[in-house]
């Protein structure tokens, strides 16, 4: 297989030392140590001994295959100064012609942290040579302890290039009759070609290419085959996709059929007609290499336009064979097809992380958008279907509604059309069902299917009563918007012992949301919001009592779950924190003070013991196992690492979701910001968002399985963890957690947070202040102690004042000293330039 930037392989081996200092020359006073303490990830590190005088050369070199720029990905930990000025720990990227570092400091943080380096300008061929070089003069001073560990050199890449179909993808559903699909979620069509198929013999990159069989075509002859948006349908049925918000689009043709072919491509709308098409040619000549297919999608210079294509919904995308002046006879390949973005290459390990969060989410937002019935304004339930929509999707496109507007991806008009246009689509659902809008919906016409869903309906409420609370929006449409959201009744299913799950076919549905899920408290946060069918937030927040307190890895940060395993997935800790800012929240007043707790501090402890365990099982960066499509035999189930779900021989030991490190970023763990840059650097997203769910094993170069097909409530969950990460105090769980109704009912729910303890676990400790440095400059509010919604000094001066108080002992204020200011100060700086380190390198 050839290797090219598109691959994301890692061009090192042994870069994680697991199997010692094999591939590496290690001089001086370091070695591997088979260890945990000294890994950052799995069992192994590279420790440079700091009781032992002299110079240290780490170093391993790999041929750059492609020309372009590259990265460095590696993990250090720091613990000792240096006894003098002439020590140095420096990790190097370098070329025989150009070179960077990265300088190595100690850290308050006994933890490894995260560094990129980035090198431009390499010529394919080049020798790159990664280095850890170090120098300890020795004597009587601080001796200096370092680690490197999990090292990760290739091509950088660049997350505004969005795999279309690439041959590393498809649909893995169990009992999907043609699994060969395109990224946006339809299938491929021989047309009048002898067969279109996925193989491996013959790829440009990665594991797999489309292979298609011309036949025999005589000169001046046509062929053609097509790909689609998603199922095939009649025209009133169709939906489609939005080619407009691409600037480009570019795939690599092989020609192996003997004969020069006129290539062209050939864009159709959601008619479906070259009457409203759009073509362009190219060259093919004969031969075994690769050309290259590139153009913009202006349908400006070069393109042949019938009639007027509307790709905003753009249906078909087919191509036409036809030999120039010879008989063709044989195959083509296609591979890396890709749609190119607006705005430039963005590099997802080296840019801004908030630049990277919200490209992200404006794509997603787009995808969703794009989804959307014209005739409904219902969003499908998947990629991969034109006739179930789904309310817990179309929650997706209305919550982001206000912060699209906001950031001018879509116009105030163009939003509050749809939402006129939705609000009558739940009208009519609503004049067939008994209490709620059906779960699932006709997608172009709106019709009710069997069930009702509390907590599906939940979802579309609260984004409902987010979108009529705005500031300044038109009164006719809030008014509209509040009639038709307050149909919902919730309390017809407010059951003293948790909240009904929902009904169907004349009858309630058995069984309760019982357990610690935060379903519980999302159904609840609605029917607080709804005047017609009231239901107090105090009334049934604490219902879920089927709860206990676990961990993988770390038992400080046990977090309250599910009592059972089965239900343990890391949305379903997320899930009312998207809707509802508790991040300026003490902990709730749960009957059980042991049991107590703050819903955005235990999503914070889950995701944090999460990254602990994960790289344990030297899987750093494969955030994580959630809801979602398995594959055979495992389909679809709330995976989560307390339960991966193993059956029929499969232990989904592999199994990520990458649409789930969203949430992980969200959480504020540097594990999840690196897990999401990491995943984007390996191509797991597409024209639609994040891929839903990846098999890769550990210590392998790249997943095994992608799934082409996107659930769009995932791609739902990831786009709302985004933009409450990206919008902060602007988003909307912040302005429904201000709303004076909901503000007074979550006063009679939380403890004011005791000065300074900022982890809400009711004593003041260095873990309030490591979460300060972590939340500062932040919109995380858990470590504003003063109450102005800045993180800043005033806080830590709060924590350094509290230190030592613990709610479990009445006199422990003033049996514990207060550390020195000196001392304190010094952990602060040193906290903040671990910050600042890792935002320099990243």
């Amino acid at each position: 297989m050839s290797t090219t930037a598109a691959d994301g392989a890692n061009l090192l081996s042994n870069p994680s030392f697991e199997s010692g200092g094999a591939s590496w020359a290690l001089s001086g006073p370091a070695a591997v140590q088979s260890a945990a303490w000294a890994a950052s990830a799995g069992d192994a590190g590279v420790w440079f001994r700091g009781f032992e005088a002299g110079a240290t050369s780490l170093s391993q070199s790999a041929v750059a295959p492609v020309a372009g720029e590259y990265v460095l990905l590696f993990d250090s930990r720091v613990e000792s100064n240096f006894s003098t000025v002439a020590d140095s720990l420096a990790v190097s990227l370098g070329s025989v012609s150009n070179s960077v570092s990265q300088n190595l400091y100690e850290t308050a943080s006994p933890s490894f942290g995260a560094y990129v380096l980035s090198l431009p300008g390499v010529s394919a061929g080049e020798t790159l040579t990664v280095a850890a070089n170090s120098n300890h003069a020795g004597g009587t001073g601080p001796q200096l302890s370092a680690f490197v560990d999990n090292f990760y050199l290739a091509p950088a890449t660049n997350m505004r290039s969005s795999p279309l179909f690439d041959g590393e993808r498809v649909d893995i559903r169990a009992g999907v009759a043609n699994p060969v699909i395109n990224n946006w979620g339809g299938q491929f069509n021989a047309g009048s070609t002898s067969g279109v198929s996925l193989q491996s013999a013959v790829t440009r990159s990665g594991s797999g290419a489309y292979r298609v069989d011309l036949g025999t075509a005589a000169p001046g002859q046509t062929k053609f085959f097509q790909t689609f948006a998603t199922e095939l349908t009649s025209l009133a049925g169709r939906n489609t996709r939005d080619l407009t918000y691409f600037e480009a689009f570019e795939t690599y043709v092989r020609n192996d059929t003997g004969a020069d072919l006129t290539f062209e491509l050939e864009l159709k709308d959601y008619r479906d007609t070259v009457a409203h098409s759009a073509t362009r040619p190219f060259t093919i000549p004969a031969g075994a290499g690769w050309t290259k297919v590139s153009t913009p999608l202006d349908l400006g210079s070069g393109w042949s336009v019938s009639g007027s294509p509307q790709l905003d919904q753009t249906y078909a995308m087919s191509f036409r064979v036809r030999p120039d002046s010879q008989t063709a006879s044989g195959a083509i390949y296609l591979d890396d097809a890709r749609l190119i973005e607006p705005g430039g290459a963005l590099n997802p390990l080296t840019a801004p992380i908030g630049d990277v969060a919200e490209a992200l989410a404006r794509r997603t937002f787009h995808g969703l958008w794009a989804q959307r019935s014209r005739q409904s304004g219902i969003v499908p339930n998947t990629s991969t279907t034109a006739a179930l929509g789904a309310l817990n999707a179309t929650t997706g496109l209305v919550w982001a509604l206000p912060s699209a507007v906001r950031r001018g991806w879509i116009t105030q008009a163009d939003a509050d059309g749809y939402m006129s246009q939705l609000t009558d689509t739940l009208n009519h659902n609503l004049d067939q069902t008994s209490y709620l809008p059906s779960r699932f919906l006709g997608l172009t016409t709106g019709d009710r299917e069997p069930e009702e869903s509390t907590i599906d309906a939940a979802f579309l409420a609260i984004a409902l009563h987010q979108y009529k609370s705005q500031p300044g929006l038109d009164a006719t449409l809030a008014a509209k918007v509040d009639q038709t959201v307050n149909r919902f009744n919730f309390a017809a299913f407010a059951f003293g012992d948790g909240w009904g799950f929902g009904f169907q076919n004349g009858a309630a549905i058995s069984g309760r949301y019982t357990g610690y899920t935060t379903e519980g408290k999302t159904i609840s946060l609605a029917a607080e919001l709804s005047d017609a069918h009231h239901v107090d937030l105090e009334q049934l927040w604490h219902s879920d009592t089927f709860r206990a307190r676990d961990y993988l890895a770390e038992p400080e940060l046990a977090s309250l779950m599910y009592a059972g395993s089965e239900h343990r997935a890391p949305f379903s800790l997320a899930l009312v924190n998207l809707f509802l800012d508790l991040s300026d929240r003490g902990r709730d007043n749960y009957p059980t003070v042991s049991q107590q707790d703050n819903p955005w501090h235990n999503f914070k402890d889950y995701e944090a013991d999460t990254a602990a365990y994960l790289a344990e099982l030297d899987r750093p960066y494969f955030m994580q196992p959630d809801a979602g499509q398995g594959g055979p035999p495992s389909d679809y189930a709330a995976y989560s690492l307390y339960n991966l779900r193993p059956v029929g021989g499969e232990t989904n030991e592999d199994l990520l979701m990458p649409w789930s490190a969203a949430l992980a970023l969200l959480s504020g763990a540097p594990e999840g910001e690196m897990a999401l840059r990491f995943l984007l650097q390996h191509d797991l997203h597409g024209p639609l968002g994040m891929a839903d769910a990846a098999r890769w094993d550990t210590g392998a170069d790249a997943p095994s399985t992608v799934g082409a097909m996107q659930d769009n409530w995932n791609l739902t969950l990831s786009l709302m963890a985004l933009l409450r990460y990206v919008d902060g105090l602007e988003g909307g769980a912040r302005l429904l957690a201000d709303l004076p109704q909901v503000s007074e009912a979550l006063d009679n729910l939380f403890y004011a947070a005791d000065a300074g303890d900022y982890d809400a676990d009711r004593d003041v400790d260095a873990r309030d202040l490591q979460l300060w440095a972590q939340a500062l400059g932040t919109a995380d509010l858990a470590a504003d102690g003063t109450g102005d919604r800045i993180v800043d000094g005033r806080d830590f001066l709060l924590w350094q004042r509290h230190f030592g108080f613990d709610a479990s002992t009445a006199a422990a204020a003033t049996n514990v000293p207060e550390p020195g200011a000196l001392a304190l100060l010094l952990v602060a700086a040193g906290l903040l330039r671990m910050r600042h380190a890792r935002a320099t390198a990243l």
